[in-house]
């Protein structure tokens, strides 16, 4: 295993790169106008809250391909139906939930317009056609940057062949369509040679719309020049601008796992690390892993493989999440991202609640789950997709009928799918509620 190396910085902030471990300023500037619809909603609901901040609540979508795209968007499309979308602050997602994402935030009010955004990308699923043509044009486009890989190949056939769709929409979700509307949006992935080092913790990495970097390390740049390669601090070369395929092929990536990925995507970063780490103005310091520092291309891929769920960037300290409210569409253990969160957050020094799971449930899970305890850890509700309640005995008929690798779904697949996950919404629409009225009474 490599050793973290101690790195001394004389700024926190830069022109280009941004080294700390705080929110970046224009994502406070979103989540504070963001806590002020929270604070309506918690207001026309006569729910009083006695914390010195507007409890932060966030909705974590697992991985899953289509299964985890279609799930998310029946569980979100029941919040708004339910009148529950308006306390949510951020909305996190690993591969397949990512697909959802980029494809609802193509809306910039998609979470009041969220019953129309759904038809429209369920006609897309069921009733869109794989164009060849169009994956060989995205794929002629892709090919000609020195830094083509196999994330955009992956793109160009499995991730369209799912989503039936190219987007013109910019990877960055640009700061004019982020509207405190929705929900702060937060993509999720991981440093694939630190992972294969077991560096599971500064292997993390997450996108916004604000900046892209890993945040156990602190180190982060600005969205826009996500792919750029870097000399001295400054941008050496700018980055094509990638379309939300590509990042939702990056953040979908799974079966990259062990390949070779050759995108140059990190180097901004740690060009300027190593040009500024001789410093004797200390700000802070940072463990950084020696990788980092010696590497001139680090690789990206499903954060899925790790952690199939964005626990990581909603236990970020500095966001202050009270309540978690996670929908796992993993497709066996129902409760093997929440343990691994455990094994995280023990690693990592962050409180986690204890989980209490009986006998059996392992196999035959219900709808609903509240993990809490007297730290200072956030609420965690689980939900898993597939249960007792909405799938009776069938539970396994139903994960055979829905894997993770298989064709698309047809449009009953898919309108089936939606039901089961919005049924997971609404038949606990009141124990989600009272457990909002506990953050709010802590």
């Amino acid at each position: 295993m490599k050793k973290a190396a101690i790195c001394y910085f004389h700024s926190s902030f830069s022109e280009y790169v941004r080294v700390s471990k705080s929110l970046n300023p224009k994502e406070e500037e979103y989540v504070k106008r963001r806590q002020a619809v929270v604070e309506k909603y918690l207001k026309d609901k006569g729910t009083e809250y006695k914390q010195e901040h507007v409890p932060v609540i966030a909705v974590l979508g697992s991985g899953g391909g289509e299964r985890a795209m279609v799930g998310l968007l029946g569980a979100l499309a029941q919040m708004e139906e339910e009148k529950l979308l308006d306390s949510i602050t951020y909305l996190c997602g690993v591969s397949g939930s990512t697909w959802c994402m980029a494809s609802l935030y193509e809306d910039p009010k998609w979470s009041v317009n969220v019953a129309a955004d759904k038809k429209k990308i369920v006609d897309r699923l069921s009733d869109g056609k794989f164009s060849i043509s169009d994956m060989l044009d995205w794929l002629s486009v892709a090919v000609e940057d020195e830094n083509y890989s196999l994330t955009d190949f992956w793109a160009a056939t499995v991730v369209f062949n799912s989503i039936k769709e190219v987007s013109d929409e910019s990877k960055t979700q640009n700061e004019g369509r982020c509207h405190s509307t929705n929900p702060y949006p937060i993509y999720t992935a991981i440093d694939k040679g630190l992972k294969q080092d077991n560096q599971t913790a500064p292997c993390w990495f997450e996108i916004s719309p604000h900046e892209a970097g890993y945040s156990h390390v602190g180190a982060y740049v600005d969205t826009s020049l996500f792919g750029s390669q870097f000399e001295n601090g400054k941008p050496k070369t700018l980055p094509k601008e990638e379309d939300m395929l590509y990042l939702q092929g990056l953040c979908g990536s799974a079966l990259a796992d062990g390949m070779e990925d050759t995108k140059q995507i990190l180097q901004w970063i740690w060009d300027w690390i190593r040009s500024n780490m001789i410093s004797f103005f200390l700000a802070g310091f940072f463990h950084i892993p020696a990788a980092l520092l010696s590497d001139e291309k680090r690789n990206l891929e499903d954060a899925g493989i790790l952690l199939n769920s964005p626990y990581v960037a909603a236990l970020r300290p500095e966001r202050k999440v009270d309540l978690i409210l996670s929908f796992d569409f993993s497709s066996d253990d129902p409760f093997l991202t929440v343990k691994k969160a455990a094994d995280y957050c023990k690693e990592a020094g962050i409180p986690f609640p204890s989980l209490v799971i009986e006998p059996g449930e392992e196999k035959n899970p219900k709808d609903f789950y509240v993990f809490k305890d007297e730290t200072k850890a956030p609420i965690v509700i689980h939900i898993p997709l597939f249960n007792t309640v909405n799938c009776g005995e069938n539970i396994e008929e139903w994960r055979r009928r829905y894997k993770t690798f298989q064709g698309p779904y047809s449009k009953e697949m898919i309108e089936d799918l939606l039901l089961v996950s919005s049924l997971n919404v609404k038949n606990n629409k009141e124990k989600i509620l009272n457990e909002i009225k506990a953050v709010c009474a802590c």
